[in-house]
């Protein structure tokens, strides 16, 4: 078996990343945790099948400051689809 090594620092915050899982983890196991994540979903399952289609609109011009640039060849065929047209 190959010995990797790795700098110490990585090595810490790996230890830290996976701590951190284990506490994301132990919140699964939580009965009343659970519960409540159940009733937060159920809550916004049933408001979600309540709205209308027709209240949710786009306007136009919505996205105005947030695109600041767009490619000249946006429109243009991809290579990597040549195969399929």
């Amino acid at each position: 078996m190959n010995t990797i090594t790795i700098p110490e620092a990585e090595y810490f915050n790996m230890q830290k990343k996976i701590e951190e899982l284990q506490a994301k983890i132990s919140l699964l196991q939580d009965d009343k945790f659970m519960n409540k994540l159940m009733i937060a979903y159920k809550y916004f399952v049933i408001q979600a099948k309540n709205i209308p289609s027709s209240q949710v609109s786009l306007k136009r011009g919505s996205a105005k400051d947030i695109i600041t640039y767009v490619a000249e060849d946006f429109t243009a065929p991809l290579e990597d689809f040549n195969n399929y047209m």
